[in-house]
């Protein structure tokens, strides 16, 4: 089975991307309800399209989550695989959202929506993460409230954080995306999977 130079090319991104994700993950560990993984997730659907996006979340958390300096996600399995799902959510919504990128919008309009994309991944993760520890120790009364309401002041920084960073940084990473796979001859295609 021969594979074209696009095929390896694209291999080479994911395998990139992956380690990216990983990267940003160890990086950022230490900083707390600042990350970047959620965006780096996203760019990395933009970059790959659905599929592909969300399979380098998928890998890229798993990697992460299971080396996390701060404690490995594997201790806490439901914890472990919620933050998988979320990431991967991540990863499969800029993919899915790629090709509204692609069409030239102002700078406002794409800074807006891509808040408005980063506060809801960023609620989703929070909100799975959360959810992890009262069904891991099972589900009594109001525990799922309690864990809640003691998270919210990290859930609001957090919710915060990210919704600035795809704001701010969000739009010229995009753009920077599509440029890059634009001149390598990717920008076509990947998208379809």
């Amino acid at each position: 089975m021969e594979m074209s130079l696009s095929q390896y090319r694209t291999i080479a991104l994911m395998s990139l991307w992956i380690g990216l994700i990983v990267t940003v993950g160890m990086v950022f560990a230490l900083i707390p309800n600042v990350e970047l993984i959620i965006l780096s997730a996203f760019l990395g659907g933009v970059a790959l399209g659905p599929r592909r996006g969300l399979i380098v979340a998928i890998v890229g958390e798993a990697i992460f989550s299971a080396f996390n300096p701060i404690g490995s996600g594997l201790g806490f399995p439901v914890l472990y695989a919620f933050q998988i799902i979320s990431i991967g959510l991540s990863g499969l919504t800029g993919g899915l959202l790629s090709m509204v990128f692609v069409r030239k919008r102002p700078y406002p309009t794409v800074a807006v929506l891509l808040g408005f994309i980063g506060f809801l991944l960023t609620l989703i993760y929070d909100t799975l993460t959360a959810l992890s520890f009262p069904i891991s120790s099972g589900l009594a009364e109001g525990t799922i409230w309690v864990t809640l309401s003691l998270g919210v002041i990290f859930f609001v920084a957090h919710l915060v954080s990210n919704t600035i960073i795809f704001s701010l940084f969000g739009p010229g990473l995009v753009n920077l995306v599509l440029r890059q796979l634009e001149m390598h001859g990717l920008l076509r295609g990947q998208h379809a999977s």
